[in-house]
């Protein structure tokens, strides 16, 4: 499985320690954790932190062929405040990964197939990285194409959702996303049920999951909603947790084809990142039980 994540790469500031983050790079990440060929397409600066993201990057295998350097903008800061064990985020503008270029790739790029293509909408801010996510969509071909919502505080509009929406097979978002998305592209705050039945028959997108924190997630798979539970966890902090849903996910379903099965072993490994400190724990034996990773 050859698996290409598009957008941000940053680091989330912790209590004065940095941590290498970004949703698509933690999706990345976990992917690799996984056994994945994990490549990332972004931008970080010719900086300090991007000299550090390119070396840490390296070492959790991750393949970064398509990671650009920009001599005029820095790498990607998130200093993050924890209000009630939930994560509050202030995402510093103007920076590397706003500029990722098509075309410094392109000729990279062209040659390569992927299976999935996986892309949020924090990236698509800035108009140069919005235009290398479009010209990817429409030079490359996707078994699936992974729309993890990822919504951020003044870094979305209803058309960068819109089309991200009709460009996905598979989207993603969480139980308080779906309040803000269908009161965006509805005006109205439908329930889950209302919202994934318009979202799929609006967009012909075959999958959509729906993430409700510890309780568990939502699967709409063939005109029907069903509820997978979660799994207990000692928070720590919840930054990553989805990420690593989606890793998981991905991995499982590409593999058994079956989207609960799936969305229970990513539930599990969700729990265990929401346990640990930062987005990219080193997994546990038995967290690599769990998800099948047979160890050397």
């Amino acid at each position: 499985m050859r698996v290409l994540s598009f957008g941000e790469i940053l680091f989330d500031i912790i209590e004065g320690e940095n941590y290498l983050g970004g949703a698509p790079l933690n999706f990345a990440a976990h992917l690799a954790q996984l056994g994945v060929e994990s490549y990332i397409f972004s931008r970080v600066g010719d900086d300090e932190l991007g000299k550090a993201a390119l070396e840490q990057i390296r070492k959790i295998r991750i393949k970064t062929d398509f990671i650009q350097k920009d001599n005029q903008h820095p790498t990607g800061t998130v200093p993050v405040e924890f209000k009630d064990g939930q994560p509050d985020y202030t995402i510093t503008k103007n920076v590397a990964y706003d500029y990722i270029n098509f075309r410094a790739s392109k000729q990279a790029i062209d040659p390569m197939s992927f299976d999935v293509l996986y892309f949020g909408t924090l990236a698509q801010r800035n108009l140069e990285s919005e235009s290398a996510l479009k010209q990817l969509l429409q030079r490359k071909a996707f078994k699936h194409i992974f729309y993890d919502i990822n919504l951020r505080k003044d870094c979305f509009t209803a058309e960068i959702i819109k089309q991200s929406l009709r460009a996905c097979t598979i989207f993603k978002l969480n139980d308080e996303e779906v309040r803000v998305v269908s009161a965006l592209l509805y005006q109205q705050e439908l329930s889950l049920e209302e919202f994934v039945k318009q979202a799929s028959k609006d967009n012909n997108i075959e999958l959509i999951l729906i993430t409700a924190g510890a309780e568990g997630c939502y699967i709409y798979e063939k005109q029907t909603l069903k509820f997978v539970k979660g799994y207990p966890a000692n928070v720590v902090d919840t930054v990553g947790a989805g990420d690593s849903f989606s890793a998981a996910f991905v991995h499982h379903y590409l593999r058994e084809k079956n989207a609960l099965q799936a969305a229970d072993v990513s539930n599990r490994l969700g729990a265990f990142v929401a346990s640990s400190r930062g987005p990219l724990p080193t997994y546990s034996s038995e967290i690599k039980r769990i998800l099948g990773i047979v160890e050397p």
